[in-house]
């Protein structure tokens, strides 16, 4: 069992489909999407469902199929499956798979969401210092006190009912946190992996691009690197958003870096671009200089989901544990997509209204608003599938 639990995605795939499917299928999209390696990750973090068909079934065919024809039966009884918080939380119904945006990008979300705040629910550039909880009076009314400065100002204090911690476990640290007036050593919680990671942004005129942009964009094998490929993957931006690029030109964003490369995701922006630039020109054909390059560098851009990763998440649970009203969430927990970390933000939101619950606990904030036109209508939204 102890095996199983360890088991990395490599091994796994390797012991049902054989290695080149690691190698030129499951390395890619893992290094595209996590800026991992197959080999380093855990199967369980990463790929759930696959891993608990096999703990079932023993064989993933017979487990699809199986499966398949269990959810057959179910629908045709009208019988539903019992939804997680989170997935109550974010539909009750089914939904088309595939890529989404917003007109002006995705952070288009989280302006949307910061509109329907009032102004004293939500501090900007503002550091947290501290954490304090005090258990010794209502354990469910103004048993948090978080610390923090603001840009150029001194420090505050305000007063909460419950706290949803997510920032990354390197910032964490950072944070002085006490209980009862008693520090609050957070050292029993495991070290997580970072993978660095450079994004290009090129535009290119249409015409300088030789080949068709069918699909949205290519991933690249660990092993094309023998062969002169040195970025992880490009996305096709303009082809999945056409919102991205004005008329007569194309953008594509493209990835350096990870656990492939780390110390290419740290180099000079002149040795990054033109390792973006190069794979660019063999795998589309662009040809001529780019109409404009943007590089961005994320130090710690994901987490890694290590073999041990679960220790790491069984940590957070004691924390939880032992810090009544403190909840954890994002990326590091149930997934690294936006839709992930969005599902896990609604799980803990959850956590907080159950245990506030017939308390008369006060709101914590208010995501509702009057003005239903701060949230982009329907049409803006770009999806491809």
């Amino acid at each position: 069992m102890g095996f199983v639990m360890r088991c990395s995605v490599g091994d796994f795939f390797t012991r049902h489909f054989g290695r080149e499917v690691v190698d030129y299928l499951v390395d890619p999209f893992i290094a595209g999407t996590s800026g991992s390696d197959p080999d380093s990750v855990s199967i369980r973090q990463s790929f759930p469902d696959l891993f608990a068909i096999e703990e079932s079934y023993g064989s993933l065919l017979v487990g699809g199929v199986k499966s398949g024809l269990k959810k057959k039966r179910d629908s045709k009884n009208g019988s539903s499956k019992v939804l997680s918080d989170s997935t109550k939380a974010l539909s009750t119904q089914k939904r088309p798979r595939g890529s989404f945006s917003f007109v002006g990008g995705m952070q288009t979300l989280p302006h949307a969401l910061s509109e329907r705040l009032d102004e004293e629910s939500l501090e900007l550039k503002s550091s947290v210092l501290s954490l304090a909880s005090n258990q010794q009076g209502n354990p469910l009314r103004n048993n948090w006190t978080i610390t923090y400065s603001k840009e150029g100002s001194q420090q505050e204090e305000k007063h909460f009912d419950a706290v949803i911690l997510t920032t990354p476990l390197h910032n964490m640290r950072e944070i002085g946190v006490k209980k009862d007036g008693i520090p609050y050593s957070l050292d029993f919680i495991p070290e997580v992996v970072y993978q660095p990671m450079s994004v290009v942004i090129t535009a290119f005129k249409e015409s300088d691009v030789k080949n068709a942009l069918k699909g949205f964009g290519v991933l690249v094998p660990r092993k094309e690197q023998k062969n002169g490929f040195f970025t992880l993957g490009t996305l096709f931006s303009s082809s999945m958003f056409p919102d991205r690029a004005p008329p007569g030109q194309v953008v594509f964003t493209t990835f350096v870096g990870g656990s492939r490369s780390r110390a290419l995701a740290s180099a000079p922006f002149d040795e990054v671009k033109e390792v973006a630039l190069t794979d660019l020109r063999r795998l589309v054909g662009a040809q001529g200089p780019p109409v404009a390059v943007k590089h961005i560098y994320w130090e710690q851009a994901f987490p890694q989901y290590s073999l041990g990763y679960n220790e790491f998440l069984s940590s957070l649970e004691k924390m939880e544990g032992d810090l009544p009203g403190l909840f954890y969430a994002g990326n590091h927990r149930g997934g690294l997509s936006v839709g992930k970390s969005i599902a896990s933000g609604c799980k803990a939101a959850g956590q907080v209204l159950s245990m506030l619950e017939g308390t008369g606990g006060r709101k914590l904030f208010t995501m509702a608003s009057n003005n239903v036109d701060t949230l982009p209508k329907p049409a803006e939204c770009k999806s491809t599938t």
